[in-house]
């Protein structure tokens, strides 16, 4: 629970939304978008990709993120 709260936080939340509306083509992009580190999205979007979250195409010289999911519903029972 305290895994998917953190990959579910506010800003990872955020950035799917943006990865989904600007269509970033690279992480250096979506780095500059975010003021965020590329190493620092690298591994956020890694774990992601574990949880279904994002898909990354990696291209020639590029690697790009693909949102999967910008909307969630938690169930608590």
């Amino acid at each position: 629970m305290a895994t998917m709260a953190a990959v579910l936080s506010e800003d990872n939340r955020a950035m799917l939304r943006l990865i989904h509306e600007r269509k970033p083509k690279s992480l250096t992009e979506l780095a500059e978008l975010t003021g965020r580190q590329v190493p620092n999205l690298s591994r956020t979007l890694r774990m992601m990709e574990g949880y279904g979250l994002v898909t990354i195409e990696k291209n020639a010289r590029e690697t790009q993120p693909i949102a999967l999911a910008t909307e969630f519903l938690v169930v608590l029972d």
